[in-house]
């Protein structure tokens, strides 16, 4: 009976061995995809913070521009096309 079922218990054992290292390297792809992932997530902060700040800046100059006086922005306005020509 041990003779019947031998064969068949080698080819389990080699089959699991087969499953493990495929486990293994499923796991190991599955850790550097979560790294890049993660690395991605980070790039999506900076890139978002950059935004904000740039929002912010492009604010500020707009209040500012707003706060220059009619004549005075026409007159800068002006002289820069009479410059470009």
């Amino acid at each position: 009976m041990l003779k019947k079922w031998f064969p068949q218990m080698e080819n389990f054992s080699g089959q699991l061995k087969k499953y493990k290292v495929t486990i293994k390297d499923l796991l190991e792809e599955n850790q550097k995809l979560e790294s890049r992932a993660k690395a991605s997530e980070s790039g999506k902060m900076k890139d978002r913070m950059e935004r904000a700040k740039l929002e912010s800046e492009l604010e500020n100059m707009q209040r500012l521009v707003g706060r220059i006086p009619p004549e005075v922005l026409a007159e800068l306005k002006r002289q820069q096309r009479t410059r470009g020509r």
